[in-house]
Formats: structure tokens, C-alpha cells, sequence
């Protein structure tokens, strides 16, 4: 019809495929931001390393997200509490420097955690001001930084240049041996990060769908958080006694065996616990082997920027999990063939991790 305007479409997303959408967008972005600051510390040496490492590069894209989806006050009061939040962790900091140059991890953390929350909790009883919240930084400063001078020894510590794989270091891996198991432990990490993101994303749905009611399914996926620490208390305790490397695959398996009871669950809470226990336990042994078995692996050389090239890929794989898996946001889904699938990815991220720490 002569005069007529063009018909215009408009694409509509679902509320649910909008949010992961969002998520993955905001993943990828502090992703982005997070494996920048490890390349840049690698380069920069180890006290502008340490200055930029410190830096709040999680929390900036953090507000930012935030800001889209709140309103200023609320923008404003989130800043200003984290303000005292800051100081207690120089306390959590320095507890934890001292006490660690005498006693195990065990102790070190847990006083260094018992101090935060002491001071955490304490702060929740006052009602900051911006003059307060600075206040409160200036006056910990100015206690802290001669407390660390004077129980703190000075040591120097050597800067170590080079790439990955530049000087061979006793019990590492030889020179020749060094890529092909850099890719193994990439795609190793990279498949776990990928399982671990899409099941926390979904997991109550995912709950919901194996017979749980809602009730059930977010007090089995609270356990989620406190068994990561489990996890992580174990392997400072127990799991120093073996190498890294024996820790990474039992962590890596102990995926495969959550995996498994996630599947044959069908409605008990008893065996949705287990899940979680292990579930977490695992995640929890994982974050630490991200950091040791490369250094087992390849030496200290280049570690920041090896720890850096190794996160990317893995950093990816969770940014984009929830949107490949956004079925699994719907209870109904018949979720079989999705954890099918997620097990057999758990399974070859243990095949590439063997492949990675075989010694050669």
C-alpha cells in the first residue's frame, strides 16, 4: 500500500534468558578485567604487581552492574559500607602475615577469619558517615602499618623473569614437555570452570527438577558455600602430606562422583546433601590447585603470567556455561541429558589433567 511505513520487528527475550545473557556479559567482562591485572603484574614487577593485584578490579565492573539495576542511594549506601568492611580486612591481613610465620594454615586462617568477622559484625553497629568510613581506614593505617614493620621480617624477594618454560627448575616438567601440558591443564581447568559455573547458576532449578521441592532445594544448594571452605581447610591440613598433583585429580574426581549422585537423585534430600558435600569439597580443592599444580608444573618463571594464560580460557568457559546451558533454568526440563553431558565433560577434564601432571 502506497504511503505505508516499512513493518518493524522487534526481538523480545524471555525474563530467564535475559538474566543470562546479563550474567554471562557481566562474567565475561570482570573475566576480562581480572586476567589484565595478571598480565600486568607479571610485567610490572613485585611491588607495582602487588599495588595493581590489589586493586579493586572485581568491585569497579561490580557497581557498575549494579548501577543498572539499582538506584543511586542504594549505589551510594553499598559504597560506604564497604568502607569499614575495607579496614577489617587489613586486621584479616596482618592476623593472618604474623600468625603464619609460626603456625599452620589451620590456625592462621581461622584467626585471621575469626578477626573479620569480629570486626565485621561489630561494624554493622554503627552507622557510617563518609568522614567516619575514612576515619576508620586512617586510624588502622596508622596502627597497622608499625605493627607490620615490627612483627613483620623483611625479606627480598628474587624477581624472577622469563616466560612459561624460559629455566628449568628441579621437578619440574623438561623444556620440550612443557606446552602440550599447558594446553592439558588449560582445558582441564577450563572444562571444570564451565561444569561448576553452569550447575551453580541452575543449581536449585536443577534441584527442583530432580524432585525437591523449592524449600529442600535452596537449603541443600546453601551448603554449596561452607563446603568449599571444608574443602580447602582439608587440603591445608590433610592434603599438604601428597603433591598437587595427586590433590588435583582426587578434586577432579570427587566432580565426576557429585556428578554421579546428582543424576541418580530423585527427590532425597539425603542423597542432594551428598551432592552438595562434595559438590562444594571439590570446587573448593579445585581453587587452590589452580594455583599450585602450575607451579609444581613449570616452575616459578613467568608464574603470574602462567596463572594469567591459564584463567582466560577458563574464565571464558564460566562466563558462557549459564547461557549454554539456559534450559536447565526452567524446573521442568528433563535435566538427564544436560548432566549426562556435564559428566562427560567432567570425565575428559580428568583424562586432560592426566595428561597434564604425567610425568615425563
Amino acid at each position: 500500500m502506497a504511503g505505508s511505513s516499512p513493518a518493524t520487528t522487534t526481538m523480545e527475550f524471555s525474563p530467564e534468558l535475559a538474566f543470562i545473557l546479563t550474567l554471562a556479559l557481566r562474567m565475561a567482562i570482570t573475566a576480562a578485567f581480572v586476567v589484565s591485572a595478571s598480565v600486568i603484574t607479571e610485567r610490572s614487577g613485585p611491588v607495582i604487581g602487588a599495588l595493581i593485584a590489589t586493586l579493586p578490579i572485581s568491585a569497579d565492573p561490580s557497581y557498575v552492574f549494579l548501577a543498572l539495576d539499582h538506584d543511586a542511594a542504594f549505589i551510594a549506601e553499598g559504597a560506604l559500607a564497604s568502607l569499614p568492611i575495607n579496614a577489617a580486612t587489613i586486621w584479616l591481613a596482618l592476623t593472618y602475615v604474623v600468625l603464619a610465620q609460626q603456625h599452620n594454615a589451620l590456625i592462621s586462617c581461622g584467626a585471621a577469619a575469626a578477626v573479620w568477622l569480629s570486626l565485621a559484625a561489630l561494624s554493622q553497629t554503627v552507622h557510617w558517615s563518609l568522614a567516619g568510613g575514612l576515619l576508620a581506614n586512617a586510624i588502622t593505617f596508622a596502627i597497622c602499618l608499625p605493627l607490620h614493620l615490627a612483627f613483620v621480617p623483611r625479606t627480598v624477594t628474587p624477581i624472577v623473569p622469563g616466560r612459561i618454560g624460559s629455566e628449568y627448575e628441579h621437578g619440574t616438567l623438561p623444556p620440550e614437555s612443557r606446552r602440550p601440558a599447558f594446553i592439558a591443564l588449560g582445558v582441564a581447568f577450563a572444562l571444570n570452570g564451565f561444569i561448576v559455573s553452569a550447575l551453580t547458576v541452575h543449581l536449585i532449578t536443577v534441584l527442583q527438577g530432580k524432585g525437591l521441592p523449592l524449600e529442600s532445594a535452596v537449603w541443600v544448594g546453601a551448603f554449596f558455600g561452607p563446603m568449599q571452605v571444608t574443602g580447602r581447610i582439608l587440603e591445608f591440613t590433610i592434603g599438604r602430606r601428597f603433591s598437587s598433583r595427586r590433590i588435583g585429580m582426587l578434586s577432579l574426581w570427587l566432580l565426576v562422583g557429585a556428578l554421579a549422585v546428582l543424576i541418580a537423585l530423585q527427590g532425597e534430600v539425603v542423597l542432594a546433601l551428598a551432592f552438595a558435600i562434595v559438590f562444594g569439597c571439590s570446587n573448593g580443592v579445585v581453587t587452590i590447585v589452580r594455583g599450585t599444580v602450575p607451579a609444581e608444573l613449570f616452575g616459578r618463571a613467568g608464574y603470574g603470567g602462567t596463572l594469567g594464560s591459564l584463567a582466560a580460557p577458563a574464565l571464558f568457559a564460566r562466563a558462557v556455561a549459564p547461557f549454554a546451558f539456559a534450559p536447565l533454568a526452567v524446573p521442568e526440563t528433563a535435566s538427564l541429558g544436560w548432566l549426562l553431558l556435564l559428566m562427560a565433560m567432567a570425565v575428559l577434564s580428568v583424562a586432560s589433567f592426566s595428561v597434564a601432571v604425567k610425568k615425563r
